[in-house]
């Protein structure tokens, strides 16, 4: 059996479409653990409002996604787990076509499939097509960009368990911090069909650039864990808990993908939030293109002509690097998501 993990806070509008998905599954020997976090609006009615015995509805006051999800799989009864975004879609046969490769390949512990995104913000779409890189290795693979969507992937409990599970320390990047640690125990492998239907909300992380830059925040920190436990060391957050940030070296790694998103925001014609991603760049790691595109800005602020040339040519570079970056994806080399790790490193 499976037992299937998806947690809900204040998603009324798209919880009955979404949960319908999953008990639509050709696989039906399914536990379906739904998490109503604290919500406000209706959602807890509408879960209720099932009537199939293989859903089992929890709800408790509001703490966060990442203690709802550790708690909703530690209540899992069976092996194999899958997660399932809030909203998002699980098309019919995702369930069975996972489960087949965990069953026929017992090396495999985490498996993921080709993912159509809908970004219902900016009205764009595209596949996600992760392509695992066998001549470098997974883990290697990950530590340069999370090739994984959190909803589209199933797991096997037991190496979840032996990898530490979800760290409540993470409010976001909480499963590219799996991931990592979970790429040192097994391999991980890709249905390579379309399974699963992911929507990109107003509220989600890339709505916001604070958002953002948070996630990119934890990002480093889990791939500094990473980097500690693959030598066999203790990470920081094993060694200082939530104190950690005070011990994280600061990066040349994640001062280029903070001045990268300050290129993109200029080219969306946001100045303000260009300015404050360069900001997070020299924090974090002073350099020379970086305090160049600071002396940019400053010129931009002082001239208008200055700042529509600025997005005109910025403009250009982001719709071909736009383009280039879907032909890429397309030929299964690798995902695009706006405020992901993995178009960050493309751009």
């Amino acid at each position: 059996m499976v037992s299937v993990i998806t947690i809900y806070y204040n998603r009324a509008e798209y919880v009955m479409e979404s949960i319908q998905s999953l008990l639509d599954q050709t696989y039906t020997d399914l536990e379906i653990i739904a998490v109503d976090d604290g919500s406000t609006d209706n959602t807890l009615e509408l879960l209720h409002s099932f009537s199939d015995p293989r859903l089992k509805v929890i709800s408790h006051p509001n703490q966060g996604f990442v203690k709802s999800i550790i708690s909703a799989v530690s209540l899992a009864s069976h092996e194999i787990i899958a997660i399932h975004g809030s909203g998002d879609i699980s098309l019919p046969e995702r369930i069975e076509k996972q489960v087949k490769v965990l069953e026929e390949r017992p090396e495999i512990g985490v498996v993921g499939c080709y993912v159509a995104n809908e970004n219902m913000v900016s009205n764009e779409s595209m596949i996600s097509k992760p392509e695992i890189d066998k001549k470098i290795g997974i883990s290697k693979q990950l530590l340069h960009m999370n090739i994984f969507l959190h909803g589209e992937v199933m797991f096997r409990k037991s190496i979840y368990l032996k990898a530490g599970g979800y760290r409540d320390y993470f409010k976001f990047a909480q499963d590219y911090d799996l991931w990592l640690r979970m790429s040192l125990y097994t391999e991980f492998a890709v249905v390579k069909e379309v399974l699963y239907n992911r929507f990109t909300l107003s509220d989600g992380v890339s709505a916001s650039s604070s958002k953002i830059s948070m996630q990119m925040y934890f990002a480093e920190v889990a791939r500094q864990c990473f980097e500690q436990q693959s030598k066999g060391q203790k990470d920081i957050i094993q060694l200082h808990g939530v104190y950690c940030p005070y011990y994280r070296r600061r990066t040349k790694r994640l001062s280029s993908i903070f001045w990268r998103l300050s290129i993109v925001s200029l080219a969306q014609k946001d100045v303000e939030g260009s300015s404050y991603f360069n900001r997070l760049s020299i924090n974090e790691k002073l350099s020379a293109q970086n305090t160049i595109f600071a002396a940019l800005l400053v010129l931009l602020r002082k001239s208008k002509a200055i700042q529509g040339l600025a997005f005109l040519l910025f403009g250009r570079m982001n719709k071909y690097k736009r383009k280039a970056n879907s032909t890429v994806a397309k030929n299964n080399r690798t995902r695009v998501l706006v405020g992901e790790s993995a178009e960050l490193k493309k751009m």
